[in-house]
């Protein structure tokens, strides 16, 4: 063999071996543990997730650490944020429903459409809510929810109350609840977000049968304006009522969310306007016998009968696909969608849960919540039909609460919810 072409042949083998090498290397890279970042609600109790996470390392050696942002409307903005600065997450905890796709916008965000994993698990219902054109970008991740009316069982029985049959019974009970010393409702309007449960869970008692299907199809391509609906409207006015006939606790400005739940523990309340969140809040403060013996639930009534119940479906959790650690936080996702990383997750928040084949029980006031849908009286939260969002809605509510100003709140509402629609590029805005 001539000289040059042994020489060819020597280099030709160092550059395999290089490339063997170099392979080698990268594989063991992909090995190498690793710290994913993983974002949700402060809200959220991290009991579970630590308990799933603290498994995940046990069975893989990488890591997730848990971080915990302001709740509602403000969690949604920080998330923005960091998309919009290039802080990404490796994971995170996000409102259900695929406007969220638009928010993020689904370019940012890992397609799950096809994974062979999740949607074997998952209900079918759930993975019907998350798609959106054909494409599934949020994996399901929670329990349905709900909004509506809870109440301290002691209370009501101290003063003679029962559930209420219509509106003005409502208010009859709270009148009574405060002629005897306990306070008829406290809202955390301090803390902002609870501000608006009172309004989403009456919608569909009260907006849906005026507007109908039709309504909800207009409003999301902005061809019905929200200022221009006279039952939403009195909704907010009868919200705003509740202040001027003195139903609420003193000094309601500085109300928060975490006094609400220690004076309702306590028995000093009668009635709240909150997410079906509240009951594991309450079963760590007070016990799971309370929880399921003292507290009940009924939806917004209704002026002429009960009303109808507000459901909020499951949250999702969101894959940012510029993230650092793609790979493995998918790895983290078909982990956390397994039977007995599930049944974790339902033992610390019980609920509907949004997958198949888990252990749950549920707490007794969301069994009442399951009977209103079984009779098919329930209704998804409108944010949840909407791509747009009732953007600063919780701080406009906190507003109303101090000058009572409804036709402010409502053209100002409208106004942000048409703005957002047009920066999300929505149809028709």
């Amino acid at each position: 063999m001539k000289k040059g072409n042994r020489l060819i042949v020597v280099l030709v083998i160092l550059l395999l071996i290089g490339s063997s090498l170099f392979a080698q290397g990268a594989a063991e890279q992909m090995k190498k543990p690793v710290n994913l970042v993983f974002v949700a609600r402060n809200t959220t109790k991290p009991a579970a997730y630590e308990e799933i996470f603290a498994a995940f390392k046990a069975k893989t050696g990488h890591t997730v650490e848990l971080q915990l942002l302001p709740s509602g409307e403000e969690y949604g903005v920080l998330m923005q944020t960091r998309f919009a600065t290039g802080d990404y997450p490796d994971l995170f905890e996000m409102d259900p429903g695929t406007k969220q796709y638009t928010k993020f916008n689904s370019a940012n965000l890992v397609d799950l459409t096809n994974d062979p994993v999740i949607w074997t698990r998952a209900q079918a219902s759930a993975k019907a809510f998350q798609t959106l054109e054909g494409k599934i970008f949020g994996m399901p991740w929670g329990s349905t929810g709900n909004f509506g009316v809870y109440y301290n069982k002691d209370v009501f029985k101290a003063i003679g109350a029962t559930e209420p049959k219509n509106y003005n019974d409502l208010v009859e009970i709270l009148k009574k609840a405060k002629a005897a010393g306990y306070i008829p409702v406290y809202d955390a309007v301090n803390t902002q977000w609870p501000l608006q449960v009172y309004s989403l869970a009456a919608w569909p008692t009260y907006v849906d049968p005026t507007i109908g299907v039709e309504g909800v199809a207009k409003l999301d391509s902005n061809q019905l304006r929200l200022n221009e609906i006279p039952a939403f409207r009195e909704v907010l006015v009868r919200q705003v009522a509740l202040r001027t006939m003195g139903l609420l606790q003193n000094n309601f400005m500085s109300g928060t969310y975490d006094e609400q739940l220690e004076l309702f523990g306590q028995g000093k309340v009668a009635v709240l306007f909150q997410l079906s969140g509240i009951l594991n809040s309450l079963r760590d403060k007070f016990g799971l016998d309370f929880v399921n013996s003292k507290i009940g639930w009924f939806p917004m009534p209704a002026a002429d009968g009960t009303g109808i119940a507000t459901l909020q479906p499951a949250s999702q959790i969101l894959i940012p696909s510029k993230g650092n650690n793609v790979a493995v936080a998918l790895e983290l996702a078909h982990f956390m969608t397994e039977k007995a990383n599930l049944d974790i997750w339902y033992k610390h928040n019980p609920g509907v849960p949004a997958y198949k084949d888990v252990t749950v029980s549920l707490y007794a006031p969301e069994l009442t919540v399951v009977e209103y849908n079984n009779q098919g009286k329930a209704l998804v939260n409108i944010q949840n039909r909407l791509q747009s969002s009732f953007a600063d809605y919780p701080k406009l509510l906190q507003q109303m609460y101090i000058d009572g100003d409804v036709d402010k709140v409502l053209n100002m509402l409208d106004e942000n919810y048409r703005r957002t629609g047009k920066a999300r590029v929505i149809p028709g805005f």
